[in-house]
């Protein structure tokens, strides 16, 4: 039986053997002819042109700003770290050289300016690279993401103590960048300690853009960042919070497509920062708003590269406006993919007719398009259109993953991924952590329910038994009235009748209750009321990641990870984050089995049994499919 369940992450190395019916399948199954590639469709080759030059213009002038300083200024190297992890991830030419460069001057630490906007730059910049490189230099994430918990003020805010417009653009960046970071330490590791900064950001942001009214001249760049910063904290295009936002930046473009820091005037700094926005808000190439602000970024740029529409205070400016205009640009993967009948984060029932279809962006046209619902191919036309149409009935209750990929003439591919919701789903990414500074549990989630169901969340304190690991009794219960975006409930170790428990082991238990007390979703969290040195010092962990062989290695997202112990009992079971790691926390010293399940895929289980102890470190066992 199945006690614990709280969201985690899968990593991976290499285990079982492959699994799906596809598994031994090539990727590419439709060959272009060449009368195809001779009548190829639109591209938008230009972007990655100007994108690539972009890129090379800023690596070079931050080289060179690195030499004659010798020191880390947050606006030159962090956020070309950014621009040349992102082309990489996109697949362009990315000189490896400029990349070790930049890696050198962040590893030179927060040198100059304000302590918490160099630390908020620094985190974002190692985030994208342990996201789109490697996982290298995952301490330095950690160690950055750890810093910027400790600089959180109680309203969730990243307080900026540098603000130069507009390079360091004030407080709602550095909550961004912050988000951003603790988005991907959690996707890295599986920890659920950085879970509650994120909510409590979250909570800033839409509060804070929730006063904003049409018309009202807010700052752009606010706008911006504060959907970047709901976007990294896991807020999907669909909800409210979102929706609100993207009006108003749409409503701000000007007749010539561009935006402007001056709403008046466009410029290549704010149209590159709105389009990366919408970009990563889930827009695409396909969008008429974002096609008209490429072709004002394409027609500003220098010859050498740059962008130099805008100046500041700051020496140097014209780097922070390069990396936004090639942040936009570098979204141009090798092709385009749009999808109509389907957004990202929405709640499917019923039948849907799914349109997909691709652009080249390098030269031959699309070969193939392929639709994988949890990773299993369901659907696959050779050429740039694919339609299908998906009856979601049969779906088990829980959050669900779309990719269309497309592959062209090249045999490279570009993928896009949707996260969407199935049967009684409110509540997503449970975590439960103790807070050293407050000497209380923080109970965590995100509530995507529709405001329709005037819901309640509830929480439930569960002792555990220490021999059979099952909750043993209730201590503690209390809820609050369900809103939108990001849930605290907290818990000081006392029960019903106030008095103090002992610290150890207990379960959370949210429940999602519709506007009947009817109780909808159940989800649970083990965790230590302890510090983190007492829970090293006590209990073990186990680690690990998953990967797709068989799909070119990525990870195995939302994918269940089960612990069990040497009697067959389950005493942890966990879910995958969206890089494919998991981790169990508060693990009694023994030997232990790991097993991971994935619909569609054979069932894995470890080789050997896998031992964990006290004050040691975590164990590892990665599976690869």
């Amino acid at each position: 039986m199945r006690w614990f369940r709280r969201p985690l992450a899968l990593a991976l190395v290499c285990l079982a053997a492959p699994v799906s019916s596809f598994a031994a399948a090539p990727l590419t199954t439709c060959a272009l002819p060449e009368k195809a590639k001779l009548a190829a469709s639109k591209t938008d080759a230009k972007a990655r042109e100007a994108a690539h030059k972009g890129f090379t213009w800023l690596a070079k002038a931050s080289i060179a700003w690195t030499k004659e300083h010798q020191c880390f200024g947050c606006h030159v190297q962090a956020v070309t770290m950014e621009a040349l992890t992102a082309a990489r991830h996109h697949q362009y030419d990315v000189d490896p050289k400029d990349l070790a460069a930049m890696v050198d001057a962040l590893n030179k630490g927060v040198t100059a300016g304000g302590r918490t906007t160099g630390v908020a730059f620094e985190g974002a910049a190692w985030a994208r690279y342990d996201r789109y490189v490697d996982d290298k230099h995952t301490k330095a994430l950690l160690q950055y993401a750890d810093e910027l918990v400790t600089l959180q003020a109680e309203n969730g805010a990243i307080n900026d103590d540098d603000a130069r417009l507009p390079i360091t653009g004030g407080t709602m960046q550095t909550t961004f960048q912050a988000a951003q970071a603790w988005r991907q330490a959690y996707a890295r590791t599986a920890n659920a300690k950085y879970l509650a900064p994120l909510r409590k950001a979250e909570r800033f942001l839409t509060r804070t853009s929730d006063s904003w009214k049409a018309g009202q001249a807010v700052y752009l760049q606010d706008l911006d960042f504060a959907l970047l910063g709901l976007a990294s904290a896991g807020v999907t295009r669909s909800e409210e919070a979102s929706v609100k936002l993207q009006k108003l930046l749409l409503a701000r473009q000007n007749e010539d497509g561009g935006w402007g820091l001056d709403p008046k005037k466009s410029d290549a700094f704010a149209t590159g920062q709105v389009l990366y926005t919408l970009k990563v808000a889930g827009f695409s190439e396909s969008d008429d708003v974002v096609q008209k602000g490429m072709a004002y970024l394409l027609s500003k740029q220098s010859a050498d590269g740059s962008w130099r529409t805008v100046t500041s205070g700051q020496h140097g400016s014209e780097k922070g406006e390069t990396m936004w205009g090639v942040l936009a640009l570098v979204t141009v993967d090798v092709a385009s993919v749009a999808v109509k009948g389907l957004t990202d984060g929405q709640h499917v029932s019923g039948k849907l007719a799914l349109e997909t279809s691709a652009v080249d962006n390098q030269s031959g046209g699309i070969a193939e398009l392929s639709l994988f619902i949890d990773d299993v191919k369901t659907a696959n036309a050779c050429g740039p259109k694919l339609t299908y149409g998906w009856d979601t009935s049969g779906l088990k209750p829980g959050k669900h993953l779309v990719d269309v990929v497309a592959v062209n003439a090249k045999g490279k591919q570009s993928r896009r991924r949707f996260e969407v919701f199935a049967g009684d789903v409110f509540l997503t990414e449970v975590g439960a952590a103790f807070d050293e500074g407050t000497q209380q549990a923080r109970v965590t989630a995100r509530n995507i329910a529709d405001p329709k169901h005037e819901g309640t969340v509830a929480l439930e304190i569960w002792s555990v038994d220490e021999k059979s690991e099952a909750p043993k009794a209730r201590v503690f219960t209390t809820e609050a009235k369900g809103q939108a975006g990001a849930t605290e409930l907290t818990w000081d170790g006392r029960d019903e009748k106030k008095t103090a428990l002992p610290k150890g082991r207990y379960l959370a238990k949210v429940q999602f209750k519709d506007k009947t007390g009817a109780v909808r979703q159940t989800e649970s969290s083990l965790f230590l009321f302890d510090s983190d040195r007492v829970q090293r010092e006590t209990y073990g962990e186990v680690e690990g990641a998953l990967k797709l062989g068989s799909l070119g290695g990525m990870g195995s997202a939302n994918t269940s990870v089960d612990l069990v112990d040497d009697t067959g009992q389950v005493v942890q079971s966990v879910t995958s984050t969206e890089q494919g790691n998991y981790r169990f926390k508060n693990v009694k010293p023994g030997k232990y089995t790991v097993r991971a399940r994935k619909d569609g895929y054979k069932a894995l289980e470890a080789k050997a049994p896998v031992s964990t102890g006290a004050a040691a470190p975590a164990s590892k066992v990665d599976f690869n499919w």
